[in-house]
């Protein structure tokens, strides 16, 4: 069996999305590829119909284009997304309005089982629901949706905390933010997180569970 999981989790560094995508994948026991969005260079849909309508697949030429057949061929798909603005990003709105591809008289991917995992640093409900609610036009199975909120906004990281007052990092601490000294503590893991943890392992036997393995 055969799995596959994409990450349109921030560019060059390995963010909670990716890893907990990693790591459903690795607990999986499956033959599994993972796939870093955000190092690839593709657009979204371009309407061109005439081109996959018939072998239900998208067949526009960019780095994106081996991996829709390897969707339609694996076991299962892993998806995982950052928050960004109340909803999944635009990297993983691109990658998935491809899957367009796969309506055409039929559903290509029908039942197919799915995995989806959603990282914020305050909340992910929404985004969660969007998600979700995009996939099921492609009639997959959602097995399971794994949430973690790390309560580190990417303020963190863009080193003007000390003198913005209108980003993530300011809305939680006000004033506070402006001397903060940013420490590695400051960023949490899901690794660190016993309730993330439980929730990755119950994704896990799910998914197990409906390719009885």
């Amino acid at each position: 069996m055969k799995l596959i999981g994409f990450s349109s989790g921030g560019v060059g560094h390995e963010g909670n999305v990716g890893r907990i995508v990693k790591a459903i994948m690795d607990k999986s026991g499956l033959e599994a590829e993972f796939v870093k969005l955000t190092d690839l260079t593709y657009s979204g849909c371009k309407g061109c119909v005439q081109l996959c309508a018939v072998p239900q697949v998208c067949r526009l030429q960019d780095d994106l284009f081996p991996y829709y057949q390897k969707i339609k061929e694996a076991d299962a798909v892993v998806i995982g997304t950052p928050v960004y603005g109340n909803t999944f990003n635009a990297i993983m709105y691109s990658f998935l309005e491809r899957f367009f591809g796969y309506r055409h008289v039929s559903f290509a991917l029908q039942d197919k089982p799915f995995v989806l995992v959603v990282c914020g640093h305050r909340k992910t409900d929404t985004a969660t629901e969007h998600l979700q609610e995009r996939l099921r036009r492609s009639a997959v199975k959602i097995v399971d949706t794994v949430q973690f909120v790390s309560n580190s906004p990417p303020c963190l990281m863009c080193g003007r905390h000390r003198e913005c007052s209108i980003g993530g990092l300011y809305t939680v601490m006000g004033e506070a933010a402006h001397t903060l000294t940013v420490t590695p503590d400051l960023f949490c893991k899901w690794e660190n997180s016993s309730d993330t943890i439980i929730a990755v392992e119950s994704a896990v036997t799910k998914l197990k569970g409906v390719l009885a393995i």
